[in-house]
Formats: structure tokens, C-alpha cells, sequence
């Protein structure tokens, strides 16, 4: 008894196969290649959403300083306008 030689196929479908229908093979072949893209590009999708997440959160708090920073600018704006005005009107006197 003989034993049948075993051949290491690295596609699904045999050169036999695609000999006999072309279309289907080539049709397989891109069904492969479509799908390896879409997972490509999802993936890549996932990363670019962290970072960008994470810049968000970054912007988020300069814009709670800045705003911040602007209110007590304002006060002290406000105080100074009241205290030009105030000396104004006892120079005026």
C-alpha cells in the first residue's frame, strides 16, 4: 500500500479548480482581498478615533484655563475701569 502525497494548498480552491472556472476563482480571490481591506480600514478607524478622543480631552481642558483665565481677566478689567472712574469724578470736584 502506498499512501497519497499530501500537498500544502495555501488557497481554499486548486489550480484544477480555477482551471475548470476562472470567474469563481478570481471572484473568491477578491472576496478575500475586499474583506482584508474592510478589516484594514476598521481597525485603522479605531485608532484614529482614540487619538483623537484623546486630543479632544487634551482641548477640552485648555479651553476650561482659558476660560478661566478670561473670567479673572474680566474682573480685573471691571475693577480697574471702576477705580479710573472713581478718580475721574473726584478730580472733577
Amino acid at each position: 500500500m502506498t499512501t497519497p502525497k499530501i500537498k500544502a494548498n495555501a488557497l481554499p480552491i486548486s489550480f484544477e479548480d480555477f482551471k475548470k472556472n476562472p470567474v469563481a476563482g478570481v471572484a473568491f480571490c477578491m472576496l478575500l482581498a475586499v474583506s482584508y481591506l474592510y478589516y484594514d480600514v476598521k481597525t485603522g478607524y479605531g485608532d484614529q478615533i482614540e487619538k483623537s478622543n484623546k486630543k479632544i480631552e487634551a482641548l477640552e481642558l485648555k479651553v476650561d484655563k482659558m476660560g478661566y483665565a478670561l473670567k479673572k481677566s474680566d474682573s480685573a478689567l471691571a475693577a480697574a475701569i471702576t477705580e479710573l472712574r472713581i478718580i475721574n469724578a473726584v478730580k472733577k470736584l
